[in-house]
């Protein structure tokens, strides 16, 4: 059955490495998101999960890994999830609805991108069966919508 899948930062990342002579994580993570979009899954990209890569890439001034990434993410025009006010509103409530009942997902001083995920994953909610976040740790994410392990969601 396709899905929805929404892709965190560890996934995304892997999309722009060079391939290893010996199989990595990275390598596998990779060839998995292959798979997952071959088998006619909508594989997504929120903004906020473009940011967290792009910068730590734009840091190591990691240029081919810079550009097989926006290729991944932008050659197919349904792929990225630009972020929006809408976003950032849906965001803002989910995280002072986890501060209000005493569960934060981060410090009160950080910007939590966990929420502005979670809140652009669930604006595909409505169109989506089978939507699930593919991410590395899905106990923040999944208080607010389907999340798990990259390694649990079969590509088929």
């Amino acid at each position: 059955m396709a899905r929805i899948i929404v892709l965190d930062s560890f996934p995304l990342s892997c999309i722009g490495k060079n391939l290893s002579h010996h199989p990595t994580v990275t390598d596998r993570c990779r060839q998995w998101i292959i798979q997952c979009v071959s088998a006619g899954n909508a594989v997504r990209i929120p903004a906020i999960v473009y940011y967290e890569t792009l910068r730590e890439l734009e840091r190591l001034n990691a240029n081919a890994q810079i550009a097989r990434l926006k290729v991944f993410c932008f050659s197919n025009p349904d792929r990225f999830i630009p972020l929006e006010t809408f976003h950032l509103e849906e965001a803002a409530k989910l995280w002072a609805d986890s501060r209000n009942s005493g569960i934060p997902t981060a410090d009160s001083q950080a910007l939590d991108g966990d929420v502005i995920l979670a809140a652009q994953a669930l604006s595909l909610a409505d169109t989506a069966e089978g939507l699930i976040v593919a991410t590395t740790n899905p106990g923040h994410i999944s208080r607010y919508v389907p999340a798990d392990l990259w390694t649990n969601i079969d590509p088929d």
